[in-house]
């Protein structure tokens, strides 16, 4: 890993184009095809690769049997539906969501363009793997140390017209950070960081373009002497997370959370209530104690509308969810600052979230760091214990416990949330867990059937 510099102006770049590649196929070798037809590599240079790209040779396709339009707007709406993790805004037909990467982007990423009539294109699992792995495989059939930027076209707010992001890094600093730094002017900056990944996906497009075929580029002379600065981090820090997002609360919800932070119960249950009371009812229970958790979530549930939010001092509902990793053999633990045990990843559903799924898949990828989880919709169960949460006085979490599984490659980044954050086997859980967890972990095994 080498240092970011705080300027990462270059003072010559060249933007090439790579030709030839054609018609890309599940199964491809996208690696092996960008060495045949790029330019002679070198090290420092940074591929540009659109995510589509990426995506067709991973498969990340979904395929209808005909090409009727109406069924294929059906199946983009259920591909939009499957990859939201919370709706942003909406507006007749269009919809601004967050997906489970973290990325906020129109239609969830589901894309009809540059696809057969009978095909939709979803974006990559995780994209800093697939980064990762591009790089990793250029390095041994080209003998080429790059950085690789997968990019996705995404609108802006406030701006007309759309401009290719980065949704996948590797090999190279995505953000630059010149805070604390003088300008020429003797102005110490103080806000100042730099989206470089972005605007090298920006500067690939004006070769690649939307209709050419042309799905890579090659950006050269950001390096210094042959190395790119990398600070190990991919896309990550490109993600804004919800505490420093401005812009995160609709009106309604805005107007709700400002009566929360007054001391007044909302009204009227918002519609994540109603979810959570549809979830709860649906659950079968497994025993007479899980039934009569059952009952208790639905009679507090019944009794109090603003029984959603932390700002209900005598108990509120919470999303958790128990992340398996891929072999099925381990499960994911953070150890909490605040009750130092060892629990599952979790937290406290926030005005934006749609579903209690929502606030589960939310808190896991901000806890675990994990773009892509593949969620069980419904819940593994239900959890009341005694807490002294973010309120400052004792209250209790009404938990509904979800099951995720982790895609292959993918490795945790922990939190600051967290004091540790580990994979557990199984049969290995660690001295200092949650006294339920065992009965969680048991309950997971038997949905995944081990």
């Amino acid at each position: 890993m080498t240092g970011t510099r705080p300027d990462h102006a270059s003072a010559r770049v060249e933007i090439l184009p790579v030709l030839g590649i054609g018609e890309l196929r599940p199964g491809d070798d996208l690696a092996a095809l960008i060495v045949e037809h790029a330019p002679p590599l070198q090290d420092g240079d940074v591929l540009v690769v659109t995510s589509k790209a990426v995506s067709k040779t991973e498969g990340r396709l979904v395929v209808l049997d005909d090409t009727d339009e109406q069924a294929r707007e059906a199946a983009r709406q259920q591909a939009i539906d499957a990859e939201t993790v919370r709706v942003v805004a909406s507006r007749d037909t269009l919809r601004i969501v967050e997906t489970r990467h973290g990325l906020v982007l129109a239609a969830a990423g589901v894309d009809a363009s540059n696809v057969a009539r009978n095909e939709l294109a979803l974006l990559p699992l995780d994209p800093d793997a697939s980064a990762q792995l591009l790089r990793e495989s250029i390095r041994e059939r080209g003998g080429v140390d790059v950085g690789v930027v997968i990019s996705d076209s995404m609108g802006r707010p406030w701006r007309a017209g759309i401009t290719d992001t980065a949704i996948g890094v590797a090999g190279l600093t995505a953000l630059t950070d010149a805070r604390g730094h003088t300008d020429a002017y003797g102005n110490v900056l103080s806000v100042t960081q730099v989206a470089v990944a972005d605007e090298l996906a920006a500067a690939g497009d004006l070769v690649k373009g939307k209709f050419g075929g042309v799905p890579v580029a090659v950006v050269r002379g950001m390096a210094r002497d042959g190395k790119l600065d990398d600070d190990g981090q991919g896309s990550r820090s490109l993600i804004r997370g919800s505490a420093d997002d401005l812009f995160r609360l609709g009106t309604a919800e805005a107007i709700a959370i400002g009566r929360e932070d007054v001391g007044w119960a909302t009204e009227m249950p918002p519609p994540l209530h109603a979810d959570a009371v549809e979830v709860v009812t649906a659950l079968v229970p497994r025993s007479d104690e899980d039934a009569a958790v059952r009952q208790g979530f639905l009679g507090f549930l019944a009794a109090r509308p603003d029984a959603m939010w932390r700002s209900c001092a005598p108990g509120h509902l919470t999303a958790s969810a128990l992340v398996v990793d891929p072999s099925r053999g381990a499960v994911l633990l953070t150890l909490h600052p605040r009750v130092g045990l060892w629990l599952q990843v979790g937290g406290h559903c926030e005005p934006g979230d749609h579903t209690v799924l929502d606030a589960a898949a939310r808190e896991a990828r901000e806890e675990s760091g994990l773009g892509s989880l593949s969620f069980d919709p419904a819940p593994l169960g239900l959890d009341v214990h005694p807490i002294t949460c973010s309120l400052g006085v004792p209250t209790r979490h009404f938990d509904v416990r979800f099951l995720a599984v982790a895609p292959e490659g993918a490795e945790p980044v922990q939190s600051e949330e967290s004091l540790d954050l580990r994979w557990f086997a199984f049969d290995e859980l660690p001295n200092g867990a949650s006294s339920d967890l065992p009965r969680l972990v048991g309950a997971a095994r038997e949905r995944l059937g081990l």
